[in-house]
């Protein structure tokens, strides 16, 4: 058995700030950092010494602990333990969980030890970024609901990165959260030239700078609905706007729309702990990474109202590759209701004169910010 199961046996027994210390001699184990409530470890498997993985550990208030895990493949793991516990060998019992209110996720927690139960994680990347972003994690089993807080986790899984980085070294060919430790890359919102078709953000804009916002699973509104709002917005007939449901590379949902006036794109994102302007920065920070040319950009202080709140503003590249190299205007609109931000970006293009103008991008905005208040 690995390091892991003798280690967790001491954690369970004499609490985490002395795991390490009094760890068997078999357990090669070692704390490597703590975070605000999350402590971490490496583990090296023992007889070879050959490294596993890191996890951190936290405590709810019912006193169980959860573990989550990343090895050296960069596959993300849970661990549930508790003292109280005594579970039978080699037994695997259905579990669902689920970060806020995220999409539910089904598993199997399977006995790692009479006192600990291991839940591999299928859509890793997912679940990984919903930990970064969320309030609590729930564990749902046949008879009880286990809910842990997720405070400090957007800086703990960024350190737990940086362990596995640093002990995998040769062992996995990629890290697919994010190289060195870094938060997962953010592809923001790319430029459609005038009359094609949107262009593939590299990652999908999962992210936020600080990992805070992330792209909704599914759409909370329909075409017909995008459709009717780009109707009302420019007046035209219905037959001359044409929506179209498409994804990002990382699976994302969003729609593409034409109008006699312009095009773009309409997608929306969980808010999480963000401030909605920090959400459009982010964006833009993106967009400014892969202009050629000069950079501009303009973000109005966010409009509140009874009905949520609103970021509207522009952003111009005087050399974009989404418009051969020619000079580009993006117009933004990003809405938050309650924890979902929806957000329209239309883009003008093809020489500098034409990309000073965005009648459409303009048009949103203003019923945008009418929507709000």
């Amino acid at each position: 058995m690995r390091g892991f199961g003798a280690a967790l046996a001491v954690i369970l027994v004499c609490g985490i700030a002395a795991a390490g210390r009094l760890a068997p001699a078999e357990a090669k184990e070692t704390e490597e950092f703590t975070s605000g409530q999350w402590a971490g470890y490496v583990f090296f498997e023992d007889n070879t010494g050959q490294f596993t993985d890191c996890t951190i550990w936290a405590y709810n208030d019912a006193d169980i602990q959860v573990g989550l895990s990343v090895n050296k493949n960069y596959n993300l793991d849970f661990y549930l333990t508790s003292k109280s516990w005594d579970l039978p060998t080699d037994q695997s019992y259905p579990i669902s969980y689920w970060v806020d209110r995220n999409p539910v996720y089904h598993g199997k927690a399977s006995t790692y030890s009479k006192a600990v139960v291991k839940i591999e994680v299928e859509r890793g990347q997912a679940v990984f970024d919903e930990l970064k972003s969320g309030n609590q994690l729930t564990f749902r089993t046949q008879t009880d609901d286990y809910v842990f807080s997720l405070a400090g986790s957007s800086a703990a899984l960024n350190r737990l990165l940086g362990c596995v980085d640093k002990y995998a070294k040769g062992t996995s060919t990629s890290n697919p959260f994010g190289g060195s430790g870094a938060q997962p890359s953010d592809g923001g919102g790319q430029g459609t030239p005038s009359g094609g078709n949107p262009q593939q953000p590299n990652s999908g804009n999962e992210q936020s700078s600080d990992g805070t916002s992330m792209k909704l699973n599914s759409l909370t509104q329909s075409v017909d609905q995008v459709r009717a709002f780009l109707v009302d917005v420019t007046g035209a007939k219905p037959s001359m706007i044409t929506v179209e449901a498409d994804a990002f590379k990382s699976g994302a949902p969003y729609y593409y729309f034409s109008t006699p006036i312009g095009a773009g794109q309409f997608w929306q994102e969980h808010l999480g702990n963000d401030k909605l302007r920090d959400v459009v920065l982010s964006y833009l920070s993106s967009y400014k990474n892969e202009c050629k040319g000069e950079f501009e950009q303009s973000v109005a202080d966010p409009v509140q109202g009874e009905h949520g709140q609103a970021v509207l503003g522009v952003a111009s590249c005087s050399k974009s590759s989404y418009q051969n190299d020619g000079a580009e205007v993006l117009s933004y609109a990003m809405t938050a209701s309650g924890d979902t931000i929806s957000i329209y970006a239309t883009y003008v293009g093809g020489n500098a004169a034409k990309a000073k103008t965005d009648s459409l991008g303009k048009l949103i905005a203003r019923r945008q910010e009418a929507g709000v208040r």
